[in-house]
């Protein structure tokens, strides 16, 4: 009988955490007729980056159009996609546009993180304006020492 216990228990406690981990990424919403949910994670240049609740079956294009799309410095041509599982996917969604192809616009999964980076300009313009920024303070220190040294 202590056994039965004791396997119910542990069966019980198994049970309750599994369920608990299942349901941190996709829910039944209530709201749009029990229509599946899960999350996804839309970092990077988005207008929105965020966790966001999207319908099951859900694409690419669609997940960020949730996250209010790619930002201008976004460079749409390298888009990762990391998966629950530890794999990933590396998508273009110019060629999507191009092309039409289901490869390069897959189906979010839950629990999915979705990377876009900045593209070449907007990474080269924020070097040029760093560096700027230095010449200016170098310029204005050698002026002061300039100014200085002249008495």
């Amino acid at each position: 009988m202590k056994k039965v216990a004791i396997f119910l228990a542990f069966f019980i406690l198994i049970s309750i955490f599994a369920y608990s981990q299942d349901m941190k990424s996709f829910y039944f919403s209530p709201n749009e007729e029990n229509m599946l949910m899960i999350r996804v994670n839309i970092w990077g240049y988005v207008h929105n980056p965020n966790s966001v609740l999207i319908p099951d079956g859900t694409d690419l294009v669609t997940a960020l159009s949730y996250a209010g799309g790619p930002s201008e410095s976004a460079n749409v041509n390298h888009v990762v996609i990391l998966h629950a599982d530890g794999t990933k996917t590396k998508c273009d969604i110019a060629k999507f546009k191009g092309e039409g192809s289901r490869e390069h616009n897959p189906v979010m999964r839950p629990g999915d993180t979705v990377m876009i980076k900045g593209n070449f300009l907007y990474h080269f313009t924020n070097f040029v304006t760093k560096v700027y920024q230095v010449a200016v303070v170098a310029s204005v220190l050698v002026t002061i020492y300039n100014a200085f040294s002249a008495e």
